[in-house]
């Protein structure tokens, strides 16, 4: 896609991209886009996802890396449809070494919904061990499982794939909600039968709400069906704070 044709296809951001052409968007360098305002470096952000390359994609690892925080998660989005698997490889050192939970998170954002690259052992194996680290943020810990939900294929060695569904199976039982949400999510995703009996247990006890989505036993009840072939009810989201 080019700009032109992204200003058709999103007429209200023709402003906010005129803006940045004024800016030096055509000659862009690394370190352009934060040297912008936070406004416009988040357009920027934005843009790069809809028309950049690989030079792009190394900016946003460098943002990613830096503390901007009101730019990663634009960042992490972008950098998910232009990463190859080169710019997967350089964020993960930020999953060891920042202290922010949010920015580890927008990490894992990209390596779970990255469309420009194949799956790697590699992805795999962080992915798994973010969900089955207990001493992570269970934000953190919960969009591995969505990710491994989204990406884990049995196309990787059969020893990471069950490594995976292990950890997977496990999070049904973990103390905190969101994680027991996502993977249920995960278990459905993924077809993993086993599971079965535990998203049963989980639709007849577990009423904790994750806010913004719906009950852990609701989640449980919708795997089932879509593991049956069958189609869930629309849920209403609550924002009623977990237990």
């Amino acid at each position: 896609m080019n700009l032109e044709e992204v200003k058709n296809q999103f007429p209200e951001s023709v402003s906010e991209i005129k803006v940045l052409e004024s800016l030096g968007f055509a000659f862009r360098s690394d370190g352009w886009i934060d040297s912008l305002e936070s406004k416009q470096a988040q357009t920027a952000c934005w843009l790069v996802g809809k028309v950049g390359g690989d030079q792009d994609a190394d900016a946003l690892v460098s943002i990613l890396s830096n503390p901007r925080p009101e730019l990663w998660r634009q960042a992490a989005t972008s950098l998910s449809l232009i990463a190859t698997e080169r710019h997967l490889t350089a964020l993960l050192p930020i999953l060891t070494t920042s202290f922010d939970p949010i920015q580890r998170e927008t990490v894992v954002y990209t390596l779970s919904f990255r469309t420009t690259c194949q799956v790697t052992s590699e992805v795999i194996s962080v992915l798994t061990a973010t969900a089955a680290n207990k001493a992570e943020t269970p934000s953190v810990r919960a969009q591995a499982l969505e990710g491994l939900g989204n990406k884990l294929s049995q196309e990787v060695a059969l020893n990471l794939y069950q490594k995976a569904v292990t950890v997977i199976i496990e999070a049904l039982d973990d103390v905190k909600a969101e994680i027991r949400f996502w993977a249920c999510f995960a278990v459905s995703a993924l077809e993993i039968k086993e599971a079965l009996p535990k998203l049963e247990v989980l639709v007849q006890n577990d009423r904790a709400i994750v806010p913004g989505w719906w009950s852990v036993g609701k989640e449980a009840e919708d795997a089932i069906t879509l593991m049956n072939g069958g189609e869930p009810p629309l849920r209403k989201p609550c924002n009623s704070p977990p237990t």
